[in-house]
């Protein structure tokens, strides 16, 4: 199964290794999906990521969150996205997701975004709650 996983459940399981988001990139971890991301997602998270302040609220520090950008170059599948992005979304800044959908052949969004989630009526969106009872 190919997913894209949104950002924000990456975020939480760097925060909270113990919550679902932490639960599926343990999944990931272990082979159990493969993940679609993109410059776009890799850029936004060593962005997001290395923060002074997010760093700080890391159990290890900067540990995990360098480790995770190094996994993601070398354990994830990767599409170049060709553009213009395609106009999905009520939040632009998350049209990369579904571009990636779309162009990477995924078979689910997983995400906790609520506009995200909004799109779900056109695009396979499911929860990280849902993603772990399928799993």
């Amino acid at each position: 199964m190919r997913l894209v996983i949104d950002s924000n459940l990456i975020f939480s399981s760097v925060l909270k290794p113990d919550s679902v988001p932490g639960a599926i990139l343990g999944a990931w971890r272990k082979g159990h999906f493969d993940w679609m991301s993109c410059e776009i997602q890799l850029d936004e998270l060593t962005v997001a990521l290395t923060r002074p302040y997010l760093v700080s609220k890391i159990a290890q520090g900067a540990t995990p969150v360098e480790n995770l950008l190094i996994e993601m170059r070398e354990g994830c599948h990767w599409k170049t996205l060709t553009t213009p992005l395609p106009a999905i979304c009520r939040d632009p800044r998350d049209d990369y997701l579904f571009a990636l959908h779309d162009q990477g052949h995924a078979d689910l969004i997983v995400s906790g975004d609520k506009d995200v989630l909004a799109c779900k009526n056109d695009y396979p969106v499911i929860t990280a709650r849902e993603l772990l009872d399928r799993l």
